[in-house]
């Protein structure tokens, strides 16, 4: 299991699928130093 991030740790490089098949990579491609990301599973 993944430990969970802690205040002040940093966010891990993470590349998204996006739904118009673009990919966002995280954080690199954001323009702030503060980020929040939400996930939701959805089911449908």
């Amino acid at each position: 299991m993944v430990d969970k991030l802690q205040q002040g740790d940093r966010l891990p490089e993470l590349t998204l699928n996006l739904t118009d098949g673009s990919t966002l990579t995280l954080p690199g491609d954001m323009s702030s130093r503060y980020l929040a990301v939400l996930f939701y599973r959805g089911v449908w």
